[in-house]
């Protein structure tokens, strides 16, 4: 594996602060006044530095801006996460990523890409998702394991995925299960007596 370089590290930089501005273009909430000083912004520009110090055998640096990025933004995106340019985290707040994610891929918050129990390594190291490009992680969603998430996929709120999703896929929560109400049979007892 090659590491990246610094060009390569800008260019991805460059990717994400023009798919935010396009994204706070579009939004009611309007752009804010510095980048930078955006929360969604600051976790993934520090990610970049974390992981390119990581890659290029600085440890310390790269736990320096890990370390700094959890306590500035509360996103735990670990230095050895390889991630495509035009990365989104619109609330980074407990928002974990171990892992590796393709280009445009857009992570609403309060959920996680990481390990499962099985190590088998599919190309992010041992036990760690494969997501492609496009793909989009709705509010506390979690993609767990050694699988892969296929191109353009959609993984809606609260969901638990632990299986391959092919491209173009939907993944949907399966409906709670019915909890049978039995206070009403113990009142009845209760009243009896």
């Amino acid at each position: 594996m090659s590491s990246i370089t610094w060009n390569e590290t800008r260019q991805r930089i460059r990717a994400d602060k023009q798919r935010l501005k396009t994204f706070y273009e579009q939004s009611p909430s309007g752009k804010p006044l510095w980048l930078l000083l955006n929360h969604s912004f600051l976790c993934v520009y520090l990610h970049r530095l974390s992981h390119f110090f990581f890659d290029r055998n600085n440890k310390v640096l790269a736990r320096f801006f890990w370390h700094l990025n959890l306590l500035l933004t509360g996103a735990d995106i670990s230095p050895l996460s390889d991630i495509g340019g035009g990365l989104i985290v619109k609330y980074p707040l407990c928002v974990i990523i171990v892992g590796k994610l393709g280009e445009n891929c857009t992570i609403e918050g309060h959920g996680g890409i990481g390990g499962g129990r099985d190590i088998k390594d599919i190309g992010a190291g041992p036990g760690l998702p494969v997501i492609g490009n496009d793909v989009y992680m709705a509010m506390g969603s979690f993609i767990l394991g050694p699988i892969e998430i296929g191109d353009g996929a959609y993984i809606e709120p609260k969901c638990f995925v632990t299986r391959t999703v092919p491209a173009g896929a939907t993944v949907e929560c399966p409906q709670p299960r019915q909890r049978v109400q039995k206070s009403a049979v113990k009142a009845e007892k209760v009243s009896a007596e």
